[in-house]
């Protein structure tokens, strides 16, 4: 098991660039192929059925990624993605302003875009998050994660792979849970999917920690913490899955409404 991975040294580790050519280009056969299909595909499912809507969505842990955002700004008219390091922020504006080197999304944009039908194209759904979005930073370990910024309460929340990473044990994790619920509107709902088991993932040579959280953990601490629990599904590892990468067991979805 790695060693917890603090701020300073997360920012020295955590190579956004490397990190999403390791994990984002859908189809690698890496493990992300999988999470990825398993988590956009459940919140795909919550935005497109109407169980969760409304005007504003905050995306904790957002940078360097867009995945997790492609469906949600057909529901949302705000979104507010979120970075905890300064090489985070530097790719995610990099795909802001359209700068010839940023990362290529478009394996991504493709899947998401035949989820919905093809209803857009992959470049318009590009505009359409652009258009929405703005960033903020946020540290979960804050009574208010988003603080010193002020951002209007949201009707939903959104932390994919974020909270394993962010909390160094089992009570970090319940407490990074009732921080979020300040950012919540009576009623919102928290979306959560990451990984089960995994006590470190790879960035290049690097070992990232993970908490290796467990169904058994989660079913308690979704089931409080300021929350009703409304879904928790898990997705075994699959077999052939790259042992190296990550020690993780499996994935999880979780839909929460804040009470």
């Amino acid at each position: 098991m790695a060693e917890f991975t603090t701020a300073s040294e997360y920012e020295a580790k955590m190579k956004a660039r490397l990190y999403l050519e390791t994990y984002f280009y859908l189809g690698s056969g890496s493990l992300a192929d999988d999470f990825l299909r398993f988590a956009m595909g459940k919140l795909h499912s919550k935005f497109s059925s109407g169980a969760v809507k409304g005007s504003t969505l905050i995306d904790i842990g957002s940078a360097p990624s867009i995945y997790q955002l492609l469906t949600s700004c057909e529901v949302f008219d705000e979104i507010i993605a979120t970075w905890f390091t300064e090489s985070e922020l530097c790719e995610l504006q990099k795909w802001q302003k359209k700068e010839p080197d940023a990362f290529d999304w478009s394996s991504i944009l493709k899947h998401v875009c035949e989820l919905e039908g093809n209803k857009v194209t992959t470049k318009e759904k590009e505009e359409k998050l652009r258009a929405k979005m703005k960033v903020l930073h946020c540290d979960v370990s804050k009574s208010n994660p988003l603080a010193p910024a002020e951002a209007p309460k949201a009707d939903c929340v959104t932390a994919t792979v974020c909270l394993e990473a962010a909390c160094k044990n089992f009570q970090a994790y319940s407490l990074a849970l009732q921080h979020l619920s300040s950012l919540l509107k009576p009623n919102g709902h928290l979306l959560l999917a990451g990984d089960l088991g995994a006590s470190y993932y790879e960035v290049g040579t690097e070992k990232v920690f993970s908490l290796p959280v467990n169904e058994k953990f989660l079913r308690e601490a979704l089931s409080g913490n300021g929350y009703r629990l409304i879904e928790l599904s898990t997705f075994g590892k699959p077999e052939g899955a790259d042992p190296e990468i990550s020690d993780y067991e499996g994935f999880y979805f979780a839909h929460l409404q804040k009470v």
